[in-house]
């Protein structure tokens, strides 16, 4: 049975509301509830807008971002929500405005079952308005990640649900083992020469044990298995089966490398159509002083940015972070996504730089440089107005803005 997420954030909201004001049954000597209203204030100038690969327009816009951060902590949780919703003005391009149309909803829940049992909750959704400058504006530049590289590669109206659990168990000083859900739903409208709309879902299970051999390496065995469905005519459903070896290892004091790899097996059902692969992911994150380097990629099945089919995805993105003084700190980074499936390739490559400022506790304020490139081959209806297929769309944005969010209210308890 498929459960299909509702694709309003109203039902996250209130969730968010029941989990974070359910206290447990037992008490606890502390218990803390925060509110932090926030806001964000950018302007920029692009090269591109919208991002396109023919007509190309530049423009100056502007982005507001408002909303608030709600969290609960106690002895046994730590529940939080995080909204947003986007505004977006346009000097000479006015029929791109929009106000409220993206929206994004993020809803975590942490329970310290035991010493040695935890299980989380993580709940996303995601509108994406019809320009990057929602995007650009945001803290994933340039080192996008899957949801935005993925709305980047969608048509108009895109929203993308994301909910997965995870339950870990230590036995011991050595054994740890992970059971986790997940569901991906992506809406899409069916693009700009097609009315219907399509719906792609993605659900799985995945679980792992490994052993500590030091603080400093661990080694285990692992499963992934990936089902896949579309409301899209004719497209049947597909399926992925994942074993892997995991891996995680402390070389340096400083350094720190972490990754699986196993044969991925693909099937499309109601065909005897298959496919064998190998599957990848990697991290390494390296830490001195005031420099921090991460970088993450490899390859996995994957929905293809809801274009109604499945596939494997590429991607690598890093970022380096640097702190000049307490105050000042600037990064660079960028990332490389491919989605690769039936009847559509898509790539998104960004790079960029920039600088932050922390004026005080509740005020930052920030400037940077983006430059996008996206590249579609795919069907004609599922493309965005002006965009032709393999071709390249390439994007350069200038950024400035601040940032606001203040703790105005705090409440403790025993």
């Amino acid at each position: 049975m498929i459960m299909r997420p509702s694709n309003h954030p109203t039902a996250i909201l209130i969730l968010a509301a029941c989990l974070i004001f359910s206290v447990p049954a037992a008490g606890h000597a502390d218990n803390l509830i925060r509110f932090y209203p926030e806001f964000q204030g950018s302007g920029f100038y692009g090269t591109n807008v919208p991002l396109r690969t023919s007509n190309e327009e530049g423009d100056f816009a502007g982005t507001l971002v408002a909303g608030f951060y709600l969290d609960y902590t106690s002895a046994a949780r730590y529940t939080s929500i995080h909204y947003d919703t986007f505004a977006q003005l346009f000097a000479h391009n006015t029929q791109f405005d929009r106000a409220g149309e993206g929206q994004s909803v993020r809803l975590t829940d942490d329970e310290h079952i035991s010493d040695t049992t935890k299980l989380r909750f993580d709940e996303l959704y995601y509108r994406d308005a019809p320009t990057v400058a929602n995007i650009i504006s945001s803290d994933q530049a340039p080192g996008f990640n899957t949801v935005a590289a993925g709305l980047l590669l969608a048509n108009d109206q895109a929203s993308i649900n994301q909910f997965s659990a995870i339950l870990s168990h230590s036995w011991g000083s050595n054994w740890a083992s992970e059971l986790a859900v997940h569901q991906t739903t992506f809406w899409n409208n069916g693009g700009n020469n097609n009315s219907q709309s399509n719906e792609s879902f993605e659900q799985g299970v995945s679980t792992f044990t490994d052993y500590h051999f030091s603080n400093r390496f661990t080694l285990g065995l692992g499963y992934r298995f990936y089902d896949f469905r579309f409301t899209f005519p004719g497209r049947p459903g597909e399926e992925a089966h994942w074993p892997f070896v995991k891996l995680g290892w402390q070389p340096l004091e400083n350094l720190y490398l972490a990754g699986i790899v196993g044969v991925v097996i693909s099937y499309t059902q109601g065909t005897d159509r298959q496919a064998v692969n190998v599957g990848g992911l990697g991290l390494a994150e390296y830490s001195w002083q005031r420099l921090r380097v991460k970088v993450y990629g490899g390859q996995e099945p994957q929905l293809t940015s809801g274009f109604s089919g499945a596939g494997n995805l590429k991607e690598v993105r890093g970022v380096v972070l640097y702190d000049f003084t307490h105050r000042l700190s600037g990064q660079a980074g960028g990332g490389y996504y491919d989605s690769n499936g039936s009847g559509f390739n898509g790539q998104v490559i960004s790079w960029g730089f920039g600088m932050n400022y922390r004026v005080n506790r509740w005020l930052s304020s920030h400037v940077g440089f983006v430059q996008l490139r996206r590249n579609e081959t795919s069907a004609s209806e599922f493309l965005p107005s002006g965009t032709q297929s393999g071709k390249e769309a390439v994007g350069n944005y200038f950024v400035v803005g601040v940032n606001a969010s203040v703790e105005a209210f705090r409440w403790s308890w025993q």
